[in-house]
């Protein structure tokens, strides 16, 4: 299945945001030098209508007696993700610019509320929403409004009218003095091999080509940002040479920086080289826009609940319920596992042989708010009892190839970190993994990345699954990009690990 374009509606916040709808209506076919103009902000479609009329990754394996387990399974799961996700729509729909489900922010807070009443219906123990606040001195850079409008000239065609840039988003850490900016704006090439064009006080635009993700591109986009600011540019803007026309939200530490998606910067290049070999580049000119603030004085919730086992010692399972945008692999998915496990092992014939402590955490992208370094430090006798923490993150994407962006019917394959490595560890992650077709690489690590350094000054083991696929940190991450049967082959691997680790001594967590 190819990914087609799929239109979202945008929700202006204030009088220099407008709305996003299709430019291409009001354009004629002289406007802009004939370049196509683009339609607004759209995310790879992920609502392709198959035969049978739903796109469908093979059945999760369910070993004969566990047909009964039935909060594991997918359909269920992926109701409560829908649920998650909604979180974030609404977000939107209120008129954040910057939507999701974010710590500090509203969204996050609904959230947290709806997984305490998730763990209070399952029958866990000692539920608790709590409230931490920011580290102190920690100020989050936040954008609240923005516009990047490409500015009608009438000799760039005589019906030719502004154009926003429904895509673009500003990079972290971006600040215009006085808010906006006006300039000429020219193609410069692709990053890493920039072309020997004068950039001076012009806006820049460099294309990325992510071989898979944006993430993968970091260093590529500030390198190339770093150079054009060398020869006298005044802002760039990241073309990300992707399927969609969607929200990137990566990079940072690249000043007047903006993220643009591929049909935005495609018109760009295009109009850019159309003007120059008109011998008109300097009537293109863009607009630039940007009101951010460091944000201070915020706090954020983690969610904890328990499942008492028989013995007092704790295995900690977590799984981080803010995300930008709708963020449904990210970590709508591990959020909605999360929840699944709590109901199944609450149950009295599924009691675990050690203390199961379930946490949602807060602050995985929001600035001196960590919710694993805040639930350590806010709860000591807890984690202090701590034998391994696990964490879900990720875990139930479609297979996106990152070059034709077709969807695939399997799982995004998943990096397996575990700190110390121990043998025993190991051993029980490879029996789950035949036993349901968990999308795992063959090769283990001891990377971590992500929420579980947060937990790292408890000196226990720490273990996750992890992805970063071409949909991480986009407006494309959304819940159509979640195989319902990945949620279930994921629940079902989680729950199998965890039993079998509560059932371990501590020598064999941790030799």
């Amino acid at each position: 299945m190819r990914l087609q374009p799929i239109l979202t509606p945008a929700f202006p916040t204030a009088a220099l945001c407008f709305a996003l709808a299709s430019a291409a209506d009001a354009q004629s076919s002289s406007a802009w030098l004939g370049a196509h103009v683009p339609n607004g902000l759209a995310a790879p479609g992920q609502h392709a209508v198959l035969d049978d009329g739903h796109f469908s990754a093979p059945a999760a394996t369910v070993p004969s007696g566990e047909e009964g387990a039935r909060d594991l399974d997918g359909t269920r799961i992926y109701q409560d993700l829908a649920e998650i996700v909604g979180f974030a729509h609404a977000s939107r729909a209120r008129g954040d610019l910057m939507w999701g489900r974010v710590s500090g922010f509203r969204s996050a807070v609904e959230t947290a509320d709806w997984v305490a009443a998730r763990f209070r219906e399952a029958g866990l123990r000692d539920v608790a929403v709590q409230r931490y606040s920011a580290d102190k001195g920690s100020a989050m850079w936040w954008p609240d409004h923005w516009e990047v409008r490409v500015l009608a000239d009438p000799a760039l065609g005589v019906d030719t009218r502004d154009v926003v840039l429904g895509s673009a988003v500003p990079a972290r850490g971006a600040e215009i003095p006085g808010r906006l900016l006006t300039a000429p704006v020219i193609f410069a090439g692709d990053a890493g091999s920039l072309l020997d064009h004068d950039v001076t006080d012009k806006v820049a635009v460099q294309r990325i080509q992510p071989a898979s993700g944006a993430f993968g591109q970091r260093d590529a986009v500030g390198e190339g940002a770093a150079e054009l600011y060398r020869r006298g540019a005044v802002a760039v803007l990241n073309y990300i040479d992707q399927a969609g026309n969607m929200h990137v939200r990566d990079f940072g530490g690249c000043r007047v920086c903006f993220n643009i998606g591929s049909e935005d910067g495609a018109f760009l290049r295009d109009v850019s080289e159309r003007a120059a070999r008109a011998g008109k580049l300097d009537d293109l000119r863009i607009r630039l826009y940007l009101d951010a603030t460091a944000r201070t004085g915020l706090s954020a919730q983690n969610v904890m609940g328990i499942v008492p086992g028989v013995s007092s010692e704790i295995v900690i399972v977590n799984a981080h319920l803010d995300g930008w945008y709708d963020a449904a692999g990210d970590n709508g998915d591990g959020l909605a596992v999360l929840v699944a496990l709590a109901r199944h092992f609450a149950r009295p014939e599924n009691r675990p042989a050690r203390t199961l402590l379930f946490v949602a955490s807060g602050g995985h992208h929001s600035t001196g708010l960590n919710g694993p370094s805040h639930f350590v430090a806010m709860n000591p006798e807890l984690t202090g009892r701590a034998v391994l923490v696990l964490n879900l993150e990720h875990i139930a994407q479609f297979l996106v190839d990152p070059g034709s962006f077709e969807v695939q019917r399997a799982e995004q394959s998943m990096g397996w970190g575990v700190t110390n490595m121990a043998p025993p560890l190991l051993a029980l992650t490879d029996r789950a993994k035949a036993r349901f077709g968990f999308a795992l690489r063959p090769q283990y690590s001891t990377s971590v990345a992500g929420d579980l350094g947060g937990y790292a000054s408890l000196g226990v083991p720490r273990v996750q699954a992890i992805h970063a696929g071409p949909l991480y940190h986009t407006s494309g991450d959304v819940l159509e990009s979640i195989s319902v049967e990945g949620l279930e082959r994921a629940a079902r691997f989680y729950a199998s690990w965890t039993k079998g680790v509560t059932e371990m001594s501590r020598t064999e967590i941790d030799p």
